[in-house]
């Protein structure tokens, strides 16, 4: 018996890290993952609880206990109800098809289809996950126990016997709890140092470096897709002024605020960037020059008509000045860093021609092919 449970214990493990390194590639997030992030966990843990079932613990001569019940509660706890639905299901078929139809293994079923079903339930209830895996697990056990009880001659043998799988049974998900709660942990310390290093502290916008990772992958895409992508260069005029006249803490105050306005006046599918210090930068994916031109109008015009909050209690008013470019009307082909460029060459030109207003350089001309 003592091997038996290493042996659980070493699968267990082994799901355990493949489950971190999955949500790693998912981009796990709790309490609510993805429908198609909880139909593949699904599917997986279904695949833990069959290869549970093939190391079972012998009590006596004619009756064996396993821990498939326990990838129910995990995927019913860690990802959610239609995880653990899936989870079962898979389980309960895979008995079938494996050890062929009889009445235990119909009965096996039905109680792996429930304790799947009851997962709906916990997944969502306002309870800490150590006390979501104990009473599910404790239900799961009962389920089991009548289950047995239905399918024994001697109620004397299952009670010498069934006190032993329900130790096993809950030793085995507080070992579980405790696996997934460290994977879980590194996760979201992996997750948080990667939003760090992408993300404006300040405003929670994209950074300068993530931003030109974007720049550069949308404009493969758009070369590939022979697509259009524009690019919007944002500042602040006279921005020094608020600092100077309100402090630092207003200055942040009103970055925090403008951010939120670009995103607020920009599609969904844009990427909305601090550059840094005032500047901001706006890539429009699948956009034309007369539409940048149009919503680069529409966020000068909002950021014109906006009071900001300042932390003392007054209220500002502001302008900015947008430089545009689009590529590949305005940039060469050939040099990413050109397209970025243009459009800092086209903000230039809207604040040396009087601040708050957009401006775009004109199309360059295509030479002939010798």
């Amino acid at each position: 018996m003592v091997s038996t449970f290493f042996i659980n214990i070493c699968v267990m493990i082994t799901f355990m890290y493949v489950s971190g390194i999955i949500t790693k590639f998912y981009s796990i997030r709790l309490p609510f993952p993805s429908l198609r992030v909880q139909i593949i966990g699904g599917l997986l843990f279904g695949i833990y609880g069959t290869v549970l079932m093939n190391y079972s613990f012998p009590l006596n001569e004619t009756t064996i206990v396993d821990l498939r019940h326990l990838a129910v509660v995990t995927a019913a706890v860690y990802l959610g109800g239609i995880a653990s639905i899936i989870a079962g299901l898979v389980i309960s078929i895979l008995r079938i098809v494996m050890f062929g139809i009889s009445s235990s293994a119909i009965d096996a079923g039905f109680v792996m289809t429930l304790i799947g079903l009851s997962g709906v339930y916990f997944a969502y209830a306002s309870w800490s996950r150590l006390t979501k895996i104990i009473t599910m697990n404790l239900l799961s056990i009962s389920l089991i126990f009548i289950i047995l009880m239905l399918n024994t001659t001697s109620m004397n043998s299952l009670m010498k016997v069934y006190p032993l799988q329900m130790t096993i049974s809950f030793v085995g998900g507080i070992f579980i709890y405790i696996i997934a709660e460290f994977i879980n942990k590194s996760n979201e310390m992996l997750f948080l140092l990667e939003r760090r290093a992408s993300t404006d502290h300040l405003t929670n916008l994209s950074n300068r470096r993530q931003f030109e990772k974007s720049l550069q992958s949308e404009l493969q895409h758009a070369r590939d897709y022979q697509k259009k992508l524009s690019l919007l260069a944002i500042d602040i005029d006279r921005f020094k002024k608020v600092n100077d006249s309100f402090g630092h803490s207003a200055g942040d105050a009103v970055l925090k605020q403008l951010g939120q306005l670009f995103v607020e006046h920009a599609r969904s599918a844009d990427i909305v960037s601090r550059s840094g210090g005032e500047e901001f930068a706006i890539l429009l994916l699948d956009c034309g020059h007369r539409q940048a031109m149009a919503i680069a109008e529409s966020i000068r015009q909002a950021v014109e008509k906006y009071q900001f909050a300042l932390p003392d209690g007054h209220t500002i008013r502001l302008t900015i000045s947008i430089g545009v470019a689009v590529y590949p009307d305005h940039c060469d082909d050939h040099d990413d860093s050109d397209f970025f460029e243009q459009a800092d060459r086209a903000l230039y030109e809207a604040k040396n021609t009087g601040r708050n207003r957009v401006c775009a350089l004109p199309f360059r001309s295509l030479s002939p092919t010798p």
